[in-house]
């Protein structure tokens, strides 16, 4: 991987600086970097402090003050948010240069994460954000009531309020009409009706159910994709709305569908630290601060600190790394870089006036894993009837708990991390991120930890033989090659796709492939990387094993890895048809079977969706590890949580020294309030 490294950096170095005209020039690098990856961070979890009063006088940043703008004390709120600062008063002024590989640029939209409910800084759970206070439960949970903070504006000066929940529920999510906004999953009954919504004052906001809910404030705090749907100014997009502005039909929502796109469309009204100023599609995004922006710092300064945001579309991962290494930008978290170019980037930090943050780290369960799809089938048009019989073994096979742990114990973990992560990495079995407050808040949590990953983690060719062989799974020919319990032919297939690096999973898979044909399986890779089908097979059930990144801190907010509850396109992971039949109320997908593994984990989520105690709830997710354990595992992984290349120059203050960059639910790095980071320069 290091010479690797220097050549691409050799071939690539004129483009590069082509394209970096305006950076530090570098110094060259060695073709045997001595540079080792640091290891996983023993830094104390920062502590999370209350919110502190509001100061008596505010300040604002130096660029408003030739502008038309009320006082900053009229700006800013009646519950002004106080954010504590990592190291330091901050300095205002600048312009943060970041990079995304894709036109969407998911991995900026999570540094202005801004919800109503945020993750803590410190991951350990949840706090208010745009909510003055946490939700508050009554009629036995059915009911959640949300208050959020008086005099919060939108970027325009308009104020926000419940208003703009209004519109968003009655106007786009329950319009039939318009197809771009619809009913969030988390807002429906168990009868899959809409739940009710009242609006009884500007900043209350009333949810109810038919049933108990103590989850569903927290999905809000997940990444940005669960509160971005909500986030509509009504004054606004009113005027392109056919309702409002009298253009009927399809021509009036083509119109509104243009315009409400806050991170294409300029002049978009937005809630955050910085909002949309410039777009050139493809190239280029430029966010500037927002004067009404809704925080202060300790001492009374309007946040953010740091005047806008440049964010560059490079979509090539290589000429990415390289400009990142050449200090191209001046503080980047998911850029896509991975582990094994960390030694790259020390040997590159100095010249370029960058340190790599200690203290990130993946957060993976498993990286590489494998998903054993419950559910096999080999046809978009499922019909028991008709399915053929090898169809039905194959899946019986594959739901086989002793063939689930002779492809566990077949696994040559640490052969895989040293050829598919340079050395880098602990073997392990699939789990969840091991910083998921359901293990951390309590030594009993880290025990069940402990036992997730080591359950069937060890390399051991012979068991995996015994498993193979109480499973039916023979060679039932004399050639050498192990044989459905039919005595038919059988090719393990397994899917290579777009789900996390792919040399890394390219080479795992290859190693894989050789331990299993040491005990007798014959393996076919089946090379979707870059095609429709990766994701397409498996949303649908359409694969025996596929390749997959797994990590996630709250399994009640983003159940999947887990619980199957969703199903095709949704998320889904092990049990895609009987994950559908939960989420579509049994109109779709394959009905469990009473006491299988699926129905004890449905039961135990419908049971935790009604548990108002949170350590009742951590119990309820060690009861369904216990259910993977003893009929699985259903998701097989080779290692996990390994560092993370965050890249800051020496001049970019207040960054978090802790932090999670796999799973993005927690909505990491935007969680420890990027607009508190500044630039001493």
């Amino acid at each position: 991987m290091k010479k690797r490294l220097f050549l691409l950096f050799s071939v690539l170095m004129v483009v590069s600086m082509l394209a970096s005209a305006c950076t530090k020039p570098t110094a060259e690098p060695t073709a045997e970097p001595t540079s080792e990856p640091p290891a996983p961070a023993a830094t104390a979890v920062p502590e999370t402090k209350e919110e502190e009063p509001a100061p008596s006088q505010y300040k604002q940043a130096p660029m408003l003050d030739s502008m038309d703008l009320p006082p900053v004390e009229e700006r800013l709120p009646l519950d002004v948010m106080v954010v504590q600062v990592v190291d330091s008063i901050g300095k205002y002024g600048g312009t943060w240069n970041d990079v995304t590989w894709w036109e969407g640029a998911g991995n900026i939209k999570m540094e202005l994460y801004d919800p109503p409910v945020r993750w803590k800084a410190d991951l350990t759970g949840y706090e208010p954000g745009l909510l003055i206070e946490m939700p508050t439960w009554s009629d036995e949970g059915k009911t959640i009531t949300f208050k959020f903070r008086r005099g919060i504006k939108w970027s325009d000066g308009v104020p926000f309020t419940t208003a703009d929940l209004k519109f968003w529920w009655e106007d786009l999510a329950k319009n039939e009409d318009y197809k771009t906004v619809s009913i969030p999953w988390w807002a429906r009954n168990t009868d899959g009706t809409p739940i009710t919504m009242e609006f009884p004052d500007d900043y209350t906001w009333v949810l109810k159910f038919d049933k108990p809910q103590y989850i569903m404030p927290y999905v809000l705090a997940q990444g940005f994709w669960e509160w971005e749907p909500l986030m509509k100014p009504a004054h606004f997009l009113k005027q392109y709305h056919p309702n409002y502005d009298g253009k009927a039909g399809a021509e009036g929502y083509t119109e509104l569908d243009l315009m409400d796109r806050w991170f294409d469309t300029p002049g978009y009204p937005c809630l955050m630290a910085w909002c949309l100023k410039e777009y050139k599609a493809g190239e280029y995004r430029i966010l500037e601060r927002n004067p009404y922006y809704w925080k202060v710092d300790p001492e009374g300064n309007q946040l953010p600190y740091i005047d806008a945001i440049r964010v560059e579309v490079v979509e090539d991962n290589e000429v990415r790394l390289l400009q990142v290494a050449q200090g191209r930008y001046d503080c980047n978290f998911r850029y896509n870089g991975s582990p094994v170019d960390i030694p790259f980037l020390l040997e590159n930090a100095e010249a370029s006036d960058f340190r790599l943050v200690d203290g990130w780290m993946n957060g993976a369960g498993a990286w590489p894993g494998l998903i054993v799809n419950q559910d096999y089938n080999t046809s978009m048009e499922y019909d028991p009837a008709t399915e053929p019989e090898i169809d039905v073994e194959i899946r019986e096979l594959l739901r086989n708990k002793d063939f689930l742990r002779g492809l566990s114990y077949a696994m040559d973990r640490q052969r895989v991390i040293d050829v598919a992560w340079d050395g880098i990495g602990e073997p392990k079995n699939f789990t969840i991120s091991p910083q998921s407050p359901h293990f951390t808040s309590s030594p009993e949590g880290m025990a069940v930890y402990e036992k997730w990953a080591n359950a069937y983690a060890e390399y051991d060719p012979d068991k995996a033989k015994e498993h193979f062989d109480a499973a039916g799974f023979v060679d039932a020919t004399g050639d050498g090659i192990r044989d459905l319990p039919s005595g038919k032919e059988f090719t393990l297939v397994i899917q290579l796709n777009d789900w996390s690096a792919a040399t890394v999973n390219t080479e795992f898979v290859e190693v894989y492939k050789k331990n299993l044909e040491d005990v007798g399986v014959k393996v076919l890779i089946d090379n979707a990387i870059g095609t429709a089908d990766g994701g397409t097979n498996r949303d649908n059930g359409l694969f025996m094993l596929a390749t997959a990144h797994a990590s996630e801190l709250d399994l009640w907010t983003y159940p999947d890895w887990i619980f199957p509850v969703r199903g095709a396109g949704e998320g889904t992971r092990a049990f895609p048809k009987q994950g559908l039949y939960y989420s579509s109320g049994g109109e779709k997908g394959w009905e469990p079977e009473p006491g299988s593994p699926a129905a004890r984990l449905q039961e135990i989520y419908r049971q935790g969706l009604q548990e108002p105690d949170e350590q009742k709830r951590h119990e309820l997710i060690w009861k369904a590890i216990d259910v993977y354990i003893e009929e699985g595992p259903f998701i097989i992984g080779a290692a996990g949580d390994q560092p993370m290349p965050v890249v800051c120059k020496n001049y970019f203050k207040n960054v978090y020294n802790y932090g999670v960059l796999g799973p993005w639910a927690p909505g990491t790095p935007g969680n420890s309030n990027p607009e508190q980071y500044w630039m001493d320069k």
